[in-house]
């Protein structure tokens, strides 16, 4: 269905009306958001000589094409999650792995953790929505467990390595999960502007449930709707280094404090656009998720701007039904 018609059909529903100008404004900004950053598909080496692979539903690429696949999973995910840390010390480790992928983060993070400590127990679970039928390879240090990985999927337990992976809507499986404490989460879904769905304060509040008191959620993304959804659940924030991109990624933790600088902030604080996702049901679709919260954007740009906003029917969501 047209953009235009889902969103005429989402202001009558909840009794909305915007001034044309502000109308414009919701529709070309959600076709920014939601047009390809690369066209195509397949294989594709990066700047940094290895490969990853083109996305066609999302526009995307699995790994950043300036980092690198290698480098972007130790720098943006690894590194700052703590867990190289957690390996010299604790005889065992969990890890959420929002986004399997094509498995690089698992691997390269079994990697590196046993290299730090043989004999610690690695416990992962992972979530992905379906497996691409094509996988580029690894480096060899780290493609050795990557195809072990592939091979026994969806889950094996060897030599001190538990491993599961839940396949299909994340939104879904991880209602199923009980009992399961991370140490460290990666969350390495596709952007938060082309798959909204796995950014709402819902889902992200299911990713604390599953959260040790001390375990530490890191992702590659600085947007405002994912950190406003954070700050909302009691999580502290910084921010990780940039790494192939203008902007760092986002820290999350329960315990400690706001590292922020002044600038981002204040962003947080003071932007219309800090308001998080939502997804009431765990079942939007993305793209009514995203004009529901483009919409909650201009009602806020309006009030701003000194002009009394109209009084939405709706306050807990999106209208997805």
């Amino acid at each position: 269905m047209e953009l235009e018609i889902l969103l005429e059909n989402f202001m009558l529903k909840n009794e909305l009306s915007l001034p044309e100008k502000s109308i414009k404004a919701i529709l070309t900004e959600i076709r920014t958001w939601i047009k390809p950053s690369v066209e195509g598909r397949g294989i594709i080496k990066t700047e940094k000589g290895d490969f990853t692979l083109l996305n066609p539903k999302y526009g995307e690429p699995y790994h950043s094409i300036s980092a690198g696949a290698v480098g972007e999973c130790l720098e943006k995910f690894l590194m700052p999650s703590g867990l190289l840390q957690r390996a010299e010390r604790q005889k065992k480790i969990s890890l959420l792995d929002v986004g399997f992928g094509l498995g690089y983060n698992v691997a390269v993070a079994i990697k590196k953790v046993r290299d730090i400590n043989p004999k610690v127990e690695i416990e992962i679970l992972s979530l992905e929505k379906e497996l691409p039928e094509e996988v580029p390879p690894l480096p060899e240090e780290y493609e050795v467990i990557r195809k072990k990985l592939w091979n026994r999927l969806p889950q094996f337990e060897e030599d001190g390595i538990s491993f599961k992976l839940l396949l299909g809507d994340a939104r879904e499986r991880i209602r199923e999960v009980k009992n399961f404490s991370a140490h460290a989460v990666f969350h390495d879904a596709f952007s938060p502007y082309r798959n909204p769905e796995l950014w709402s304060l819902e889902f992200l509040s299911h990713i604390k449930r599953l959260m040790g008191k001390d375990g530490v959620w890191v992702s590659y993304t600085s947007a405002l709707s994912v950190r406003k959804a954070l700050k909302m659940l009691g999580f502290k924030l910084s921010s990780t280094g940039s790494v192939g991109r203008k902007r760092g990624g986002t820290k999350a933790y329960l315990v400690g404090e706001d590292n922020m600088d002044e600038v981002e902030s204040l962003r947080l604080e003071r932007s219309p656009y800090a308001l998080p996702f939502l997804d009431p049901t765990l079942k939007g679709d993305g793209i009514q998720i995203l004009i529901d919260y483009r919409v909650r954007v201009e009602l806020l740009k309006v009030a701003q701007g000194g002009l009394e906003p109209p009084t939405p029917r709706f306050s807990a969501g999106c209208s997805t039904n």
